[in-house]
């Protein structure tokens, strides 16, 4: 699919932040740091901690725009208010919890929207000998990471869709470019640090964090069935069609006289 893109784009750097004091002020330093990104929308998603007091402090500055919502409305909701708020042809979503996130890390996912390389990037934060990115051979902590890069007016036509749809979002948006076949490109963010619920919560409360997610984006399939078929059964026919082709070879290579 090949769209009109403005030939100098302006970037919006969006961070949806919910109970995030801890690491917020850091991460809004990094976007700060970034003289290409023009616009900074931070979005208070009903915290109940210091999250809105540090956003009061960041409003002394040009380029950043608050969004307060009250009660929480969860992550979808959240990035959904701060699409439409946006005044950048190109929207780079951030989480509000890296540890040393910075304008590299903000250039690295950027860089291939603005080569035309692909019209959504993915950058998924890589530790130094992750086992958990080493277990994941579906990839699927990739293509849910939270830092990514997309034009706008490719978002703004799912808007009302990402509102009720919470940890579903990243879902949804990836089913969305999916099925309009639109290019994907994943980015290695490599020693950027995004702590997993176990370091940042008890393990119980983990665990319930966790099952309430899958939950979440199970809801996001279950309230899109089309668009999921769409985006999963060219996939499953490819496979069907692998094994088919792996077990004609197979069947070719052995000698008659074994069947």
């Amino acid at each position: 699919m090949k769209l009109s893109r403005p030939v100098h784009p302006a970037c919006t750097a969006i961070v949806c932040a919910y109970n995030e004091e801890e690491h917020l002020a850091s991460v809004l330093d990094g976007l700060l740091s970034a003289p290409f990104i023009r616009e900074i929308v931070v979005v208070d998603d009903g915290s109940q901690d210091h999250t809105p007091d540090i956003l009061h402090q960041y409003q002394r500055y040009d380029r950043v725009r608050t969004i307060f919502l009250s009660p929480n409305h969860g992550k979808g909701y959240a990035m959904a208010e701060a699409t439409a708020a946006a005044s950048g042809d190109i929207l780079l979503f951030v989480d509000a919890d890296l540890i040393n996130w910075n304008a590299d890390y903000a250039g690295q996912v950027l860089s291939p929207i603005l080569n035309g390389q692909a019209d959504m990037v993915i950058g998924y934060p890589l530790r130094e000998g992750d086992k958990w990115d080493k277990a994941d051979i579906l990839g699927v902590q990739r293509w849910l990471s939270g830092e990514r890069a997309v034009w706008r007016t490719d978002l703004l036509p799912i808007v009302g869709k990402m509102r009720p749809s919470r940890f579903g979002v990243e879902t949804l948006i990836n089913m969305h470019y999916r099925t309009r076949h639109q290019p994907i490109k994943m980015v290695k963010l490599t020693g950027l640090l995004h702590p997993i619920k176990f370091e940042k919560s008890p393990r119980s409360k983990a665990w319930d964090e966790y099952v309430q997610e899958v939950r979440q984006i199970l809801r996001t399939y279950a309230r899109h069935p089309l668009l999921t078929i769409m985006t999963y059964v060219p996939d499953l026919i490819d496979v069907r069609d692998a094994l088919f082709a792996i077990y004609g070879w197979l069947r070719r290579g052995i000698p008659l006289a074994t069947l």
